[in-house]
């Protein structure tokens, strides 16, 4: 009966003894797996600061470029000069016009959709506040091409002009 009662503690102790082996192996193993998700996460926050540091470099003040042009406060004779006037803004920034479409009812809008690099359509977007006639942005949505390795954006842009007899 002694001999058995031993047989039970040994037994038990090295039930014992793997039970806590098994727990430090489990406990070590989801610590790695922690540190695995930690050092991404950390890595994404660096990336995350290095593209918001370069976004702040890329930032364009858009109200300098979105509102009315009252300092050329002529009015476009027609829609011929308007339309000319920004195809040549963007022909002299290399900004490649994708589309561009005037509203049914109304030759002074114009919806365009432009692709090219990010500063050449901001100096466009600049070059159009110093056409010899009023014009404003009205809308601007700007998306990054994730296509392109470079600072390629695509522009949907709705651009309005003041022209006479309107």
């Amino acid at each position: 009966m002694g001999k058995n009662i031993y047989l039970v503690f040994v037994a038990g102790f090295f039930a014992l003894c793997l039970s806590v082996v098994g727990a430090v192996w489990w406990s070590v193993n989801e610590l790695r797996a922690f540190r695995e998700e930690y050092d991404l996460l950390e890595q994404e926050r660096a990336s995350s600061e290095r593209m918001m540091q370069n976004m702040q470099h890329k930032n364009v003040d858009l109200t300098q470029v979105t509102g009315l042009n009252i300092d050329n406060a002529g009015l476009a004779h027609d829609a011929v000069e308007f339309y000319s006037a920004v195809r040549e803004a963007l022909e002299n920034n290399n900004v490649e016009l994708l589309s561009m479409n005037s509203e049914a009812n109304s030759e002074n809008i114009l919806s365009l959709h432009l692709q090219g690099n990010y500063y050449s359509v901001a100096r466009a977007f600049a070059q159009w506040r110093t056409m010899p006639f009023a014009a404003r942005i009205n809308s601007l949505k700007i998306k990054r091409d994730t296509t392109s390795p470079t600072n390629r954006i695509d522009a949907e842009v709705v651009l309005e002009a003041m022209m006479e007899g309107k």
